[in-house]
C-alpha cells in the first residue's frame, strides 16, 4: 500500500518541535535530539532535550518538567546514587535562585562538588510548567561527575518542592539515553511505500522461552526497490513479552513453509536463512538508512522471502497470550547509489559461552576473520563500509565492544557501550563510516557480572543464557551473513585442572562442577583470553566455512588525568607500583589499566591500605606477553589556557589508541595475519 502523509508530517513536526524548543530557551548549542520521560504511574512526564558539539566536546540539556519548585537531574552509569553525577536547582521559600553541581556519600540528598562544572543556562517557571536548561563539558576532571562517552547513561529527574528535596518513587522519572547519536539524514522520497511482517495470532505458550519462526513473503514487484526505513510493530497484548524480532532474508534456494514453528527445534527447515537484516530488541527505535544506503528488493537475484523470529520471554507463564507482533519496513522506487546488508559478529549462541559464578568483571570474546569471507564467497568481496551498529547481549551483559583489528593492531572501534543495558538496545550510527578490508579482525568483547549467580551461566537463546554478538550494518552488500567463533573448551577445562572428557558436550557439562572462587575464576579468564578460537563464516545461502583462529592482542587505553589532580594522581601512581609489582611476581601483567573505572579505584584505595591493594590486584592480572610495557599516569603537559582545552587535547590523543604511546596490549598469544588453520567439525 502507498503510505500515507502521516511519515512525512511526522518528521517535520518532530524538526519543528526541536526548532521551537531553541527558539524558545537560547543556548550556545542547537537542542537536536529529545526524548520524553515517562512515570508508570503518573499521567505527566518529563521532556529532555540536549544538543551536542563533537568537535570541542560540549553539551547542553533541558529539561521540561510539571510544575515543580525544585528540580535534580541525574546522569549516572547505572542506577547506583553513589555514581550519579547530580545537578541541582530551584526556589527557595523566598524566591530566589539556587544552582549547584553535586554528588552523593552514600545517601540522598546530594551535597555541593568542589568543583562546579555545570553552567544553568535558563531556569524558569509558569503556571505549568518549570525548564532548567545546563551546560556542562563532557570531561570535566572532576572524579564526581559523569563522563559523556559512546556509553548508555542512565538519567533520572526528581521534582517536587522543598530543598533538600525528598527522594520517592512517585516523584522520579527514569530512562537509559545515548547522548552522543548521531542525527538521521532524513530524506522522505515522493513514493514511499510500506509493508509489514508479522506474527498472525501467534498464541505464545506458557512458557519462559519461546523462539517462534516462520516464513513471509516480501512484495512482488517489477523493477529494483530500496528498503530505506524499518521500525517495530509492537502488539499492545504482548508489549513487555517480547524481548526481540529478528528478519533474516532468504537465499535463492529456501523452501519457505508457511507453519509457525521452534527456530532452535528439531525442524531443520527452519534453520533456513541466515541473514539478519533487520532487528529489533527491547528499548529500540525506527531506524533509517544513511542517505546513500537501503536493502534492495524487487531486483533480478533478490530474496523472495524472509524469514521472521520472534523470541518471547514469558517468565510469568501467562496463558492465552495472542501475539502479532512485527516489523513494518519502508521502501520507494527511487534508488540509492549502494545496496546495504547486516553482518553478524561475536559468539557463536552455544553453551561453550560461558560466564563463573561470581565473577564482579568476566570478559568474553568472539572473534569475526574477514579473510575466510572471500574463501567461501563465489566471487571478490570490496571493503564493506560500516555505517552503524547494533549491540546485543542477556542479563548479565555490562558492556560491549566490538574492536577492529589489521595485520593483528587495533585500528579502532566498530561499536562499544561500556554501560549496556538490556532494556535499552537501539541500532546506533557511527559518526563516520568506517572501512573494513578482507584480512581484517573483528573482536566482539562482552563484560558480564554474576555477583548474584550460585551458577554458571552459559551461552543460550533464553534470555537467562547470555548472548554476544554485534550486528555491523554496512555497504556495499555481500552474500556473507555471519562471522562468529566459540572459544576452545578443551583449553579451559585443562587450564582448571578437569579430566578431558570425549567430547564437547561433556567438557562443557563439568564445567558446572568445579568449585568457583577468585582463582578459579581467574584462571578460566586467562584460559579464555590464551585460547585459541573456531572462527566460523555462513553465507546467505547456508554454506559454512570454519577455521581455528588466535586471537589478537586486545589493547586497552589507560585513565586520562588533568593537571591539578596530584591527590589522585599520587594516589594511582602507589596502587599502579603495587600493581605491577604483584602481577610481575607472578609473572603476570596488570590487566586493570584500561578496564577499571577511575573513580571507582579512588572510591576503593583512598581508605585502603598497601596490603588490601595487594590483595585487589591479585585478582586484577593476566598472562604476559612479548610487549613493551609503558608508564601508565597520563597528565596534561605544557598546556596554555583552560582546563578545557588542556583535557581535549589529553582525550583526543586517549580516542586515538592504536596510535597512543600508553596504548597496552595484554597475552593473547601471538599477533596473526589473515589465514588460520583448516577446521572440522
Amino acid at each position: 500500500m502507498e503510505i500515507t502523509e502521516a511519515f512525512m508530517w511526522r518528521n517535520i513536526c518532530l524538526l519543528l518541535a526541536g526548532v521551537l524548543h531553541v527558539l524558545g530557551s537560547g543556548g550556545p548549542l542547537d537542542l537536536f535530539h529529545s526524548r520524553w520521560m515517562t512515570h508508570p504511574e503518573r499521567d505527566d512526564s518529563v521532556f529532555l532535550l540536549w544538543g551536542y558539539d563533537r568537535e570541542v566536546q560540549e553539551m547542553s540539556l533541558e529539561i521540561q518538567t510539571p510544575l515543580s519548585s525544585a528540580i535534580v537531574l541525574g546522569l549516572g552509569p547505572d542506577k547506583s546514587l553513589n555514581k550519579t553525577d547530580f545537578v541541582v536547582a530551584g526556589w527557595n521559600e523566598h524566591g530566589e535562585t539556587y544552582f549547584y553541581d553535586a554528588h552523593t556519600e552514600g545517601s540522598w540528598p546530594p551535597v555541593k562538588d568542589k568543583s562546579q562544572d555545570y553552567e544553568l543556562l535558563n531556569l524558569s517557571r509558569n503556571k505549568t510548567h518549570t525548564v532548567m536548561k545546563v551546560w556542562r563539558q563532557w570531561f570535566t576532571c572532576d572524579r564526581h561527575d559523569h563522563e559523556i562517552e559512546n556509553d548508555t547513561v542512565r538519567v533520572m529527574v526528581v521534582i517536587g518542592s522543598g530543598e533538600p528535596l525528598e527522594l520517592t518513587d512517585d516523584n522520579t522519572f527514569r530512562k537509559s539515553i545515548f547522548f552522543l547519536e548521531v542525527p538521521d539524514d532524513v530524506t522522505v522520497p515522493e513514493i514511499l511505500l510500506t509493508h509489514e511482517f508479522r506474527m498472525n495470532n501467534f498464541l505464545v505458550p506458557d512458557q519462559d522461552t519461546t523462539y517462534a519462526c516462520t516464513f513471509l513473503p516480501i512484495p512482488r514487484l517489477s523493477k529494483k526497490h530500496h528498503i530505506i526505513r524499518y521500525e517495530v510493530i509492537e502488539d499492545p497484548d504482548t508489549i513487555g513479552i517480547v524481548h526481540h524480532i529478528l528478519i533474516y532474508m532468504c537465499g535463492k534456494h529456501t523452501v519457505p513453509i508457511t507453519e509457525v514453528g521452534d527456530c532452535y527445534g528439531s525442524d531443520i527447515r527452519f534453520f533456513q536463512c541466515t541473514t539478519a537484516t533487520f532487528g529489533w530488541a527491547v528499548g529500540g527505535e525506527p531506524f533509517n538508512y544513511p542517505a546513500q544506503t537501503g536493502v534492495s528488493i524487487g531486483a533480478e537475484g533478490d530474496p523472495q522471502y524472509v524469514r521472521i523470529e520472534i523470541h518471547y520471554s514469558n517468565f510469568e507463564l501467562k496463558e492465552g497470550l495472542m501475539d502479532s507482533s512485527g516489523i513494518r519496513i519502508y521502501y520507494t522506487p527511487e534508488i540509492r547509489p549502494y545496496d546495504s546488508e547486516t553482518l553478524g559478529v561475536g559468539i557463536f549462541t552455544l553453551p561453550l559461552h560461558f560466564i563463573p559464578p561470581g565473577s564482579k568483571e568476566f570478559r568474553s570474546y568472539g572473534l569475526c576473520n574477514t579473510s575466510l569471507m572471500e574463501e567461501i564467497s563465489d566471487e571478490p568481496i570490496p571493503d564493506l563500509k560500516v555505517t552503524s551498529y547494533l549491540l546485543h547481549g542477556h542479563l548479565t551483559a555490562r558492556g560491549v565492544r566490538t574492536l577492529h583489528y589489521r595485520n593483528g593492531t587495533l585500528i579502532g572501534s566498530l561499536g562499544e557501550d561500556k554501560t549496556y543495558d538490556f532494556n535499552f538496545q537501539q541500532v546506533r550510527s557511527l559518526p563516520k563510516e568506517v572501512t573494513i578490508k578482507m584480512g581484517d579482525q573483528i573482536v566482539v568483547e562482552c563484560l558480564s557480572s554474576t555477583m548474584d549467580k550460585e551458577d554458571i551461566t552459559f551461552g543460550g537463546t533464553s534470555t537467562l543464557n547470555e548472548m554476544c554478538i554485534t550486528f555491523l550494518f554496512y555497504y556495499p552488500a555481500s552474500s556473507i551473513s555471519l562471522c562468529v567463533s566459540y572459544t576452545d573448551i578443551f583449553h579451559v577445562t585443562d587450564a582448571l585442572g578437569m579430566e578431558r572428557e570425549d567430547s564437547i558436550i561433556e567438557a562443557v557439562l563439568n564445567m558446572d562442577t568445579v568449585e568457583w572462587n577468585d582463582e578459579t575464576r581467574a584462571t578460566a579468564q586467562k584460559a579464555v583470553m590464551e585460547a585459541n578460537q573456531l572462527a566460523m563464516v555462513w553465507d546467505m545461502e547456508g554454506r559454512r566455512l570454519n577455521r581455528t583462529c588466535p586471537l589478537p592482542p586486545i589493547s586497552l587505553p589507560p585513565p586520562y588525568h588533568c593537571e591539578g589532580d596530584s591527590l589522585d594522581l599520587y594516589i594511582w601512581d602507589v596502587y599502579k607500583e603495587i600493581l605491577e609489582v604483584t602481577c610481575m611476581e607472578n609473572k603476570f601483567i596488570p590487566y586493570s589499566y584500561g578496564t577499571l573505572d577511575f573513580q571507582m579505584l579512588l572510591d576503593i584505595v583512598y581508605d585502603t591500605s598497601e596490603e588490601g591493594i595487594s590483595l585487589l590486584a591479585v585478582s586484577l592480572c593476566l598472562p604476559p606477553v612479548d610487549t613493551n610495557q609503558s608508564g601508565m599516569s597520563r597528565k596534561c603537559a605544557n598546556h596554555e589556557g583552560s582546563r578545557r582545552r588542556c583535557r581535549i587535547k589529553n582525550r583526543r590523543t586517549y580516542s586515538s589508541v592504536p596510535e597512543a604511546p600508553l596504548s597496552i596490549a595484554i597475552g593473547l598469544g601471538p599477533q596473526i595475519q589473515t589465514t588460520c588453520a583448516p577446521q572440522d567439525y
